[in-house]
Order: structure tokens, then C-alpha cells, then sequence
């Protein structure tokens, strides 16, 4: 503890200071939880920085009856966009230029003086904008307090990460519509009265321009003042400087870098932006009442596909509420193969107007989450059909009931012994990326637990207790039964990710579990150290706040380790295989994968290019070295015939193994 650095012991005493006063459960004297007070406020006093959330200088809540209005000393206006590459090349010319996220959230403005924050406030109009001071005071990475004396007047984006909007939209009160998108989310949260509704959001800052101020600290460059704000406490922007004009083909390498990074980091981004890097240059080039010539935005385009609708699925969640799934003819977006996608309620179920057979379009929202965009064929009919939803559980087989709770229809199964969620759980738990067990299939699982032998996961592991009996059901005989019997025992050695991954813990996926596996060494005995610790999980690369309550709230519940520890009663878990990679052709290339395999599935073939040292993507670049193509490749096979990328068979790869 003593080598926390000022960040650190900030989270560390924010988290007694909660255990202290809202769970009356003190994990440190108070004597201790005082020498750490000082010694951050010693380390506030000598770097001159006081992070938001510092419970040296908290926020206490505030409600405003109204938002006052601000006026903008100097205009935040617009960029010029453009969906053109060339657009952007003919922009940098010879001049020195920095490219960095064009985020999609709500623009900011902070102003400093005399090292502390005075007044932040929204875009508005771009001339008057409103005073979010109260709610900027509750972000979680802004500095209240800087070490530079001087006026300071910062602009930059208001965000929601990915993973922090996911979590609010899967979590919203019975009824509440989702969220369309983080912008509109994060815009909700910071213009809100109460600060109280903010601080709840996880809303962070991140700067992309000082409009005035540090010109006694630094050159006249962007560059150069916006790391300067990194060192007094800012969050670092994601850039590439342009000291020449780059060609096509670097451009196009570097756009795809700089996007990859906003998702690997949950970052919500639209686009691109692309500012000269001299102030005195940029005032030179003037701009409009709209915008500044100074820079030029590079939009994205979201990738789009149509295909046909073929089914509705209705899927029971942990509430009860029943949601539309519509399942339609594979496509390829983003780099995956989808055929279903989430339509919310019954009220967007009823606007888009689906039935079976519609031709849709479809996309990824944030590069993520597929949702319909178009359903081309209500467009050519003069009426709307009208649309069929159940009115019987289709797990229970009760009547359901229609709420209409802000002006939004849902679908809710009413009964409190339904079993839909039970099963759902149960899903999980056998799937290919968590235990594996093959022959506990839906329709199995569903028997197993209307016979009451499944209660809880550990109750797999005694299914043999039951051997009579099931070899006596339809479908199942002694032959059926031993290979269940066999898979069953199989899984009980499964390496540590997969075992995370199987418990079902919120927010925690396939990802998330490799990172807390590596970080503990594939070993339990770590994880569960760090749990009594009570380890801070944001310190993990692109762990959120969120992912790290997830953890620790779930293991707060005597039911959930109850069941922990019984499993680990039948589970061994694996040691992570430490192996030298011997050299070869794959080695440190990257590769893409696209179309239908016929001897490997996407996740051995993945697996193998990443045993033998490889960066598997999922997007085809100037940077990819390889692009393997099974049938129906599609787009990607298109884009790498552009960019001269070495395209393999499923054959020629498999030669090459040898």
C-alpha cells in the first residue's frame, strides 16, 4: 500500500470511506484510514492536483431548479465533415496536423483559474451554452484542482464508455425504453438537475483542445499543450501527428489503428478528426459562423446490410420481461456473422412493423450491438400489418401481460414460479465458452430441472445419482447416458477463464475472464486472495468501474460463493500451459478469418493462429499480412484484393501447417 500512487489511494480510501458509512463494515482502523487521508492530501499539495472523486475535496450532491445559461467567450463552433480519404489528404497538405477520436458524446467546455475549476459548461448553440458546473464536479476523471496558476480553458467530449452503457441499459426500472445510444445518454446525464443522477452514469471527460491559456508553459501547439494537461492530471487523447503528408495507404493504416484502439478501450467514437497542429496557423485560416477551417471530420460509415426477417423469438429476462429477438438470414458485419438482433419492446416491434418474410436492413451500433435500421418492405406497403406477440409464456406457458409505462409497451410473464430464468442460467453455464458440455442441450436441461435435479450448477456434477431414471427417459438409453456422463466429466478440468466465464458473473464475458485469468496466473488460489484484498479490478486494462462493483457484488452474496465453493468440490482447474513458440510463418503476422471453414470452426482456427504467435482480427487493413478465405467470403476477401493482402485457402493454410 505504501507505493499506491496518488490515483490509487484515492480508490482505495474512497472504498473504506463506503464500507465505513453505508455498510457500517470499517475495514481499517481509523487511525489507518487517517495516515492514508494525510498522506494523500500531502500528495494533492505537491503535484497541486485534486482528482473529482478525491475524498479530500468530494462534491457533496446538488439539485439546481434550472440550468443557468452561458454565454462562450470564444465559439465552439462545428468542423467540416467528410466520409473521403482524399478529402483528408488534401486538408494535411505539407502542413503539421494531429488526427484523434471524433467522440460521440456531448461537447464540454472547463474553465480554470488560479489552479482551481471554475465553470464548465455545455455546447449549446455554439455561441450559448448551460452551466454544468454542479454535474462536472461529479465526473470520474476531471481535476478540481490543477497545479498551473493561470487561466485555463479547456474543451472536450463528455462519454459513457461501451461497457458502463450496456450495464444502465440492461439495468433500467421494469418498462423504462433502452437507451438508443451513449450520446444521447451521456447528453441526459450531464444537462440533469440533480448531480446525484450524474455521479451514478460513470460520465468521464476527454479533452481535445485548449482554447486558451499555457502559452507560458508551452509552444503554440496543440500537440504539445494537450500532453501538458496530461501531466497535470487530464486523461491522455488518442493521437497520430502528421508532420507530412501521409499517402493513401498510411492513412488508411492509421484510421484503422486509431479505431481499433476506441474499441479496445470501450471508447464511443463516430469518426475521425484531423486539426492543424499550429494555433497560430489555425487562426490564420478563419471559418464561418457554422465552423473553423482549422480541421476537417472524417466520418464513419456504419456498415450496412440487408437480409430477410425469418422468426421472432421472444426471450425471457431475470425480470420477467419478455423481448423481441428477430432472427434473420446470416449476414457479415464488423468483421462477424450474425442472424439475430435484439428489438427491444413491443413498441419498437409495433414501429418497425416486422413479420415473417419482411426484407430488412440491418447494422452494428458502435461497431457492437446489431439492430435493424430498415424494414424495406413495410415501406412499400400502404398499412401497417400489425404484429404477433404471445400471449402465454413460452417458458411457463401463463398468461402474460402488456404494461404500457412511458409511453412504451412491454410484455412481461407475471408468473413468480416461472423457471425461463433458471434455464437461462443453466444455458450458460454448459455453453462452448464456459464448461462445454455437450448433451445438455436446452430441451435436456429443461427435463433435468422439471424433475427437480437441478437446483444449482453443482448439481451436474451428480447427475449420476439419477442414472437410473434418466436412462429410462425418451430420447436418452444407457449409450446417451454415458456420453452425457462423459462430457460432464470432462469439464470438471477446464482452465480458469472458461470457469469465470461459467459463472455467470454480470458484465464479466469472454474477454474480461482471459484478462483476470492472466493477471492471476491461471490460478485460483491468487483470485481468491485478491478477492479478501479486496482488490481494485479497474487497475486490469479496460476495466471500467462497472466490471469491477460486478466482481465484487457478486461475490458479496452468500448464495453465489455457496455455490463457488461447491464447484470447486468437482472442478479442477488447469495450469496455464507455458510453451515457446518455435518460429514460423505466422509468427507476429496479423490474419483475418472470413467466410464458411470447412475443417476448422471460427474458434479453432483462431485458436491455432494464436498458438503460433499470431494477431487475429477481425477487420481487413493495409496492415493485414494474411486474410484466410472459406466460401462466401464476401467484402473482406474484396478489401483485401485492394490492399494487396496475401489470401489464403482453408487449404493453403493447412498445407502450410505442415
Amino acid at each position: 500500500m505504501d507505493n499506491l500512487n496518488q490515483k490509487e489511494l484515492t480508490n482505495r480510501l474512497n472504498k473504506y470511506r463506503d464500507a465505513y458509512y453505508n455498510h457500517s463494515d470499517p475495514l481499517v482502523t481509523d487511525a489507518e484510514y487517517d495516515a492514508l487521508f494525510d498522506k494523500l492530501k500531502k500528495m494533492e499539495q505537491e503535484s497541486g492536483i485534486v482528482l473529482s472523486n478525491s475524498p479530500t475535496r468530494t462534491v457533496g450532491y446538488e439539485v439546481k431548479s434550472k440550468l443557468t445559461k452561458v454565454k462562450h467567450d470564444i465559439p465552439l463552433l462545428s468542423l467540416d465533415k467528410t466520409k473521403d480519404t482524399n478529402d483528408l489528404i488534401k486538408f494535411i497538405k505539407q502542413n503539421s496536423c494531429i488526427m484523434m477520436f471524433k467522440y460521440d458524446g456531448l461537447t464540454v467546455e472547463l474553465i480554470y483559474n488560479d489552479g482551481q475549476l471554475v465553470q464548465a459548461s455545455t455546447r449549446g448553440d455554439g455561441y450559448i451554452g448551460e452551466d454544468i458546473t454542479h454535474n462536472a464536479k461529479t465526473f470520474k476523471n476531471i481535476p478540481l484542482s490543477i497545479p498551473y496558476k493561470g487561466f485555463l480553458r479547456v474543451v472536450g467530449e463528455a462519454i459513457i464508455h461501451k461497457d458502463d452503457f450496456q450495464f444502465i441499459n440492461d439495468n433500467l426500472p421494469a418498462g423504462e425504453k433502452p437507451y438508443a445510444n451513449a450520446r444521447n445518454l451521456v447528453s441526459g446525464s450531464v444537462r440533469q438537475l440533480d448531480n446525484k443522477i450524474c455521479a451514478n452514469r460513470n460520465v468521464y471527460f476527454m479533452p481535445w483542445d485548449i482554447l486558451e491559456g499555457l502559452d507560458d508553459e508551452c509552444t503554440s501547439y496543440r500537440y504539445e499543450k494537450l500532453m501538458y494537461c496530461v501531466d497535470i492530471g487530464f486523461n491522455c487523447p488518442n493521437m497520430i501527428i502528421y508532420k507530412y503528408t501521409p499517402d493513401n495507404e498510411q492513412l488508411d493504416s492509421d484510421i484503422e489503428t486509431l479505431r481499433q484502439r476506441a474499441i479496445d478501450a470501450g471508447i464511443p467514437i463516430d469518426g475521425l478528426v484531423v486539426k492543424y497542429d499550429s494555433i497560430e496557423y489555425s487562426k490564420q485560416k478563419g471559418g464561418t459562423s457554422h465552423h473553423n477551417n482549422d480541421g476537417i471530420a472524417f466520418k464513419f460509415e456504419d456498415e450496412t446490410e440487408k437480409t430477410v426477417l425469418r422468426e421472432i423469438e421472444w426471450s425471457l429476462g431475470r425480470t420477467g420481461q419478455l423481448t423481441p429477438v428477430a432472427i434473420f438470414d446470416p449476414v457479415e458485419l464488423e468483421g462477424t456473422v450474425i442472424t439475430r438482433a435484439s428489438v427491444h419492446n413491443l413498441s419498437y416491434l409495433k414501429d418497425f412493423d416486422l413479420n415473417i418474410g419482411d426484407e430488412i436492413e440491418v447494422y452494428k451500433a458502435n461497431m457492437i450491438i446489431p439492430q435493424i435500421l430498415k424494414n424495406l418492405s413495410a415501406q412499400n406497403r400502404p398499412v401497417k400489418m400489425g404484429v404477433d406477440y404471445p400471449t402465454i409464456c413460452p417458458c411457463c406457458g401463463e398468461p402474460v401481460k402488456v404494461e404500457h409505462v412511458n409511453n412504451t409497451d412491454t410484455v412481461y410473464c407475471v408468473n413468480p414460479h416461472c423457471e425461463g430464468k433458471k434455464l437461462s442460467t443453466f444455458e450458460h453455464f454448459v455453453s462452448k465458452p464456459a464448461m462445454n458440455i455437450d448433451g445438455l442441450s436446452e430441451a435436456t436441461l429443461g427435463r433435468f430441472i422439471d424433475m427437480g435435479w437441478l437446483n444449482t450448477f453443482s448439481d451436474i456434477y451428480r447427475l449420476d445419482q439419477h442414472k437410473n431414471e434418466i436412462v429410462k427417459m425418451d430420447g436418452f438409453g444407457i449409450q446417451s447416458y454415458n456420453k452425457l456422463w462423459k462430457a460432464i466429466e470432462n469439464s470438471k478440468s477446464v482452465p480458469f477463464d472458461k470457469f469465470i466465464v461459467a459463472l455467470g458473473i454480470p458484465t464479466i464475458g469472454k474477454t474480461a475472464a482471459k484478462a483476470i485469468s492472466q493477471y492471476c496466473d491461471g490460478s485460483v488460489e491468487r483470485f481468491e486472495y485478491l478477492l479478501t484484498q479486496d482488490f481494485d479490478w479497474t487497475l486490469l486494462d479496460d476495466f471500467g468501474q462497472v466490471t469491477s462493483d460486478s466482481i465484487k457484488q457478486w461475490f458479496k452474496d452468500t448464495t453465489n460463493t455457496r455455490e463457488y465453493v461447491d464447484l470447486l468440490n468437482f472442478i479442477q482447474i488447469q495450469k496455464p500451459e507455458k510453451t515457446n513458440v518455435q518460429e514460423n510463418t505466422f509468427m507476429n503476422k496479423t490474419v483475418v478469418v472470413t467466410g464458411t471453414l470447412q475443417h476448422f470452426t471460427r474458434d479453432s482456427i483462431t485458436a491455432k493462429l494464436e498458438e503460433l504467435g499470431a494477431k487475429v482480427s477481425g477487420s481487413v487493413s493495409k496492415k493485414t499480412d494474411y486474410l484466410i478465405a472459406g466460401e462466401k467470403a464476401g467484402s473482406k476477401l474484396a478489401k483485401a484484393q485492394q490492399c494487396n493482402v496475401t489470401i489464403l485457402s482453408e487449404d493453403d493454410f493447412v498445407r502450410m501447417l505442415v
